[in-house]
């Protein structure tokens, strides 16, 4: 019985889907997707993941994000590091756009 449950706690958790993964993030799928999709891009200008498709890149993204391991602070100091500029008005909350108007 005890080789059992050592058995069992050596075996890896079954992987979620992207889909269960969604209605289950406690932030809200509204807010995760815009993030998953930015960090996509911060994620394919990375050297290690130039060679993965689009949807590998963005399915990654929206692993990372979902899984709770990337937040918008991560983004917008990926996106300082990087040198870039947000490039959506959902980073700063539509601070901009209000100025604008």
């Amino acid at each position: 019985m005890k080789k059992k449950e050592a058995d069992e706690k050596d075996q890896p958790k079954p992987l979620k889907s992207v889909e269960e993964m969604i209605l289950n993030f406690p932030g809200g799928k509204y807010t995760a997707i815009p993030l998953a999709a930015q960090w996509a891009k911060v994620l394919r200008r990375k050297e290690e993941h130039r060679h993965l498709t689009s949807n590998e890149v963005l399915e990654q993204a929206l692993r990372e994000v979902l899984g709770g391991e990337v937040d918008w602070k991560d983004l917008k100091k990926a996106l300082t590091a990087a040198g870039a500029a947000p490039e959506s008005s959902s980073l700063t909350n539509g601070e901009e756009k209000a100025k604008d108007k």
